[in-house]
């Protein structure tokens, strides 16, 4: 009999976890919904700044800036930004990218360029806080929904380190959500900025994970802002003085839109198949507390069955 009720409440305790289960599912897909619809909102703005900054670095006055955001320079100090969830029930999401960063840190062994680590995020705060290279706590609340502030935070703290000549290349690295079911880390250079050898407006462009820039020329979008482009005031370095950060800012929000589709979108995931695999312990269980239950039945009728006998 206590074997009975130890089963029962096994049952009762996996039921309930199962229950829990499917509403964090639930959960994860409404937030998956509503981020995917942010970054639908996004996505214009982000295009457009990509082509306006491209039109501009692309004209005669534009090539023959002097930017800091732009200019190349010998490399001793290397900047990674890594972008990590606070939260945890996302599968492998965070362990995969962190394994990249390892791997990545041991490629560079014995490399003359230094690399700090510029943490956001409680799981990859947590996990570096040992780590071999110079790491920095730098967290933001990620809560939904994110602001532009929060991205021009990071960008902001980025670029005084670049212009003060403290870092000399910055990188970010974060889970990028290839599909529903595929989230892959991914390396994404930021600072300095570089043409990219694709047409803007393309969806290689657009993607957070490839280069800063796109190839002039080629789509309606920055022709038609070429053809307009043609008078700078008050200059065409205080413009890119306020626009480049600007256009940093846009990836980066972008960019933690994505970590965040990866993050819900793994979190949905895993508790699917969480649900599922207490659904299939519910029914082995429960066939151990009927088989149990009816060998006891058997084991009691066979007792009445011996005394009737023996009474005869």
């Amino acid at each position: 009999m206590n074997n009975l009720r130890q089963i029962k409440g096994r049952l009762r305790s996996i039921r309930k976890n199962k229950q829990i289960l499917s509403a964090m599912k639930m959960v994860s897909a409404v937030k998956l919904r509503r981020i995917q619809a942010v970054v639908q909102v996004s996505r214009p703005y982000a295009q457009r700044l990509e082509a306006l900054v491209q039109t501009l670095l692309d004209m005669p006055e534009g090539r023959a800036l002097q930017h800091p955001f732009l200019s190349r320079r010998s490399v001793s100090r290397i900047l990674w930004v890594v972008i990590s969830t606070d939260r945890g029930l996302c599968g492998s999401l965070n362990t995969n990218l962190f394994r990249f960063i390892q791997q990545a840190l041991r490629e560079r062994a014995g490399a003359k360029s230094a690399v700090a680590l510029l943490l956001i995020g409680r799981k990859a705060c947590d996990f570096f806080k040992r780590a071999q290279a110079m790491a920095t706590d730098f967290r933001i609340a990620q809560a939904y929904p994110l602001e532009e502030a929060q991205a021009e935070i990071i960008v902001r703290q980025v670029c005084d380190l670049y212009r003060k000549g403290q870092v000399d290349q910055v990188d970010l690295f974060y889970a990028q959500c290839k599909s529903t079911l595929q989230q892959i880390p991914a390396k994404v250079p930021l600072l300095p900025m570089a043409p990219a050898a694709y047409p803007p407006g393309s969806a290689e462009a657009l993607s957070p994970g490839r280069g800063a820039l796109a190839e002039p020329g080629r789509l309606g979008m920055a022709d038609g802002l070429q053809k307009r482009a043609g008078l700078f005031e008050p200059s065409l370095g205080t413009i890119a003085d306020d626009l480049l950060p600007r256009y940093l800012a846009s990836r980066v929000r972008q960019i933690l839109f994505e970590e965040q589709v990866a993050e819900h979108s793994a979190r949905m995931i895993m508790m699917d198949q969480a649900s599922k695999n207490a659904a299939d312990m519910i029914g082995q269980i429960q066939l151990d507390y009927n088989t149990l239950r009816q060998g006891m039945i058997t084991r009691e009728l066979a007792d009445i069955t011996t005394g009737v006998e023996a009474m005869a």
